[in-house]
């Protein structure tokens, strides 16, 4: 049994913050009306052109929603060195 090829939307959203969406598809997917969601995006400046197409970055839709949550750096970890024991 095979699985079903993805299509274009798919293969999109899979990229997840990578994404970079027409505006119909980015307004679709946040939780509000298409129009509300288009002037949300539009306000925010997160609509930008693509040889004559309106695109969103997805990765800037969720930093908008929380800013730095995706571009902080995670703390830093020190390495301990460990001593190995004569056999």
């Amino acid at each position: 049994m095979s699985a079903e090829p993805l299509d274009r939307r798919d293969r999109r959203l899979l990229l997840g913050v990578a994404a970079l969406l027409p505006l119909a598809d980015a307004a679709a997917l946040l939780p509000m009306g298409d129009g509300a969601a288009r002037r949300w995006l539009r306000a925010r400046g997160l609509v930008r052109d693509l040889d004559g197409r309106a695109v969103v970055r997805w990765l800037d839709v969720l930093d908008a929603l929380d800013p730095g949550a995706l571009t902080a750096a995670p703390p830093a970890r020190r390495h301990r060195r460990t001593r190995l024991d004569p056999l």
